[in-house]
């Protein structure tokens, strides 16, 4: 019998963490966190990561696994997310994905092809090769080698840009084709999406944005780039890392950076949406600004009892 999965997603700032810590604490649950940041210790307050509290009072899982410069890909992420959504089972447990990071769901889901092995003198030298060259460039790089790819990979996502070349010049396969190697994971899943009316979301970021700062943002950047973390890193150039550093070089106001933030955020959030829009499985709630987490909880309650979810 296939394992339940219960899955919630959504864009950032929506309320995912606390719909899913509440609805976990009725149904007897643990979280999978499908956030490609909250894997990184060190990075809290920038990622949103759940508070101490909140991971004792709910069993937490894929959250602070890396220093930020562990080389990590989301076939890594879904072994070991299949690993533990299956051990969860086993304890008489309801397994939950949550999270926004929507290739690393959908490698949980759908699964993704087996990430081929890399001859490290071979890494080493596509990245020498690409140190300093523009994003621009490398994505025009990867719409000469790999079409298909760059159709599915934004022209800003670097990390993913980097990761399609890499295994292009190391392998001579063309990620998409490796792509379509995907053997299946026996997962009954539910799939429900949490989303707001766009004016109430934005405002949301906006409040979220304002908050990090103003709980010591600055200061954690600052630490992780004392401790040697390098601004390139794969890790820093999450929303608010680059900005921020940019920022602690003199090269922008702290009120222009926030806005900044504040901007990219919600074009992140609007990217989130346009990816999670084509899966036609997703049952979307839509929250009103008036609607407390509890009461999305028992909507879920109920798409769980409909759908003969166990």
């Amino acid at each position: 019998m296939a394992t339940p999965l219960l899955v919630i997603l959504g864009p950032t700032a929506v309320g995912k963490s606390k719909i899913a810590i509440s609805l976990a604490e009725r149904i007897n649950g643990e979280i999978i966190s499908a956030d490609s940041m909250q894997l990184y210790q060190g990075m809290d307050i920038g990622t949103a990561k759940p508070s101490l509290r909140e991971q004792q009072l709910i069993p937490h899982h894929l959250i602070d696994l890396l220093k930020p410069d562990e080389p990590f890909n989301v076939f890594e992420y879904a072994k070991k997310a299949e690993r533990i959504i299956r051990d969860i089972h086993r304890r008489k447990r309801v397994p939950i994905l949550v999270g926004g990071s929507g290739l690393y769901i959908r490698a949980v889901v759908d699964s993704l092809f087996e990430s081929p092995e890399i001859d490290l003198s071979k890494k080493r030298a596509f990245l020498k090769r690409i140190k300093g060259v523009s994003t621009e460039k490398l994505y025009s790089e990867l719409k000469k080698v790999d079409q298909k790819a760059s159709q599915k990979i934004h022209s800003h996502d670097r990390r993913r840009i980097k990761r399609a070349l890499e295994v292009f010049y190391a392998t001579g396969i063309p990620i998409s084709v490796l792509h379509q190697r995907k053997p299946a994971r026996p997962f009954q899943t539910l799939i429900i999406g949490i989303n707001r009316e766009r004016k109430e979301l934005y405002k949301r970021i906006n409040e979220r944005v304002k908050a990090i700062f103003a709980k010591g943002f600055i200061d954690e950047v600052k630490a992780l780039l004392e401790k040697g973390y390098d601004e390139n890193l794969n890790s820093m150039q999450a929303i608010g890392y680059k900005e921020t550093i940019t920022h602690l070089k003199g090269k922008r106001t702290l009120e222009e950076t926030i806005e900044l933030v504040k901007r990219n955020t919600r074009r992140f959030a609007k990217r989130q949406l346009s990816w999670f829009r084509k899966d036609k499985r997703i049952k979307w709630i839509v929250m009103s600004n008036k609607e407390a987490p509890q009461e999305v909880v028992a909507k879920i309650e109920s798409l769980l009892r409909k759908s003969h979810f166990s």
